[in-house]
């Protein structure tokens, strides 16, 4: 299906982060150009930055109107009190990300876990990608942790694996405002979630 005129087609690089804008109306495609690669993504309205994605808010909505689950939504919905639909999927060729969490690697969660890498996490990748927006670490929001293949049990006992996705998989969004996007190539390359090894994302918008 075509979405129109490119109007950006870039690479984020393996381990590292960029920030964006699509206007309301505008179709952004994020996909693997290599097999096996998880994305950290982040939101906001563009003109008011309170106003972001919410993981919970947009699961629950999703699940009660039957419109999505804990790994793949049909809109994606701001904090409370808005609640306003903020993005809407097109098209999913994975329908299997970590919707219901909403958390990123950091260093202090390597830390504690003893995952993750010393220099590089998706929460420095958002802040320093965000930062010529005026916005700091401490703005950092809900994450949507696309692509991320994690099994949980009845106990919310989580265990992550190894993504089950292939390069050219994506997951194409409308813009049902002007979005401030954030994206980090994940750079954990230790363990399971990355496959071991760090890969770029692509990103292509369309539109006028």
């Amino acid at each position: 299906m075509s979405y129109g005129e490119v109007v950006l087609d870039t690479i984020i690089p393996a381990r590292h982060g960029m920030a964006f804008e699509i206007k309301k109306g505008q179709v952004a495609r994020l996909y693997l150009v290599e097999d096996r690669q998880v994305g950290d993504c982040v939101f906001y309205n563009a003109h008011d930055y309170k106003e972001w994605f919410h993981v919970g808010q947009s699961w629950a909505i999703n699940v009660m109107l039957g419109t999505g689950d804990a790994h793949s939504f049909k809109h994606f919905y701001s904090k409370p009190p808005r609640e306003n639909v903020m993005l809407t999927v097109l098209e999913d060729t994975v329908k299997n990300h970590w919707g219901n969490m909403g958390g990123r690697c950091t260093a202090r969660l390597g830390e504690l876990s003893g995952h993750g890498n010393p220099d590089r996490s998706c929460q420095q990748n958002i802040t320093e990608a965000l930062a010529p927006y005026g916005l700091t670490g401490d703005d950092v929001n809900d994450m949507f942790n696309m692509f991320m293949n994690v099994e949980m049990d009845a106990n919310g006992v989580f265990t992550f694996k190894a993504p089950e996705t292939v390069a050219g998989d994506h997951i194409i969004m409308r813009a049902e405002m002007d979005i401030l996007a954030a994206v980090s190539a994940c750079p954990n390359d230790n363990g399971p979630i990355n496959d071991g090894r760090c890969k770029p994302l692509g990103v292509t918008i369309f539109g006028g």
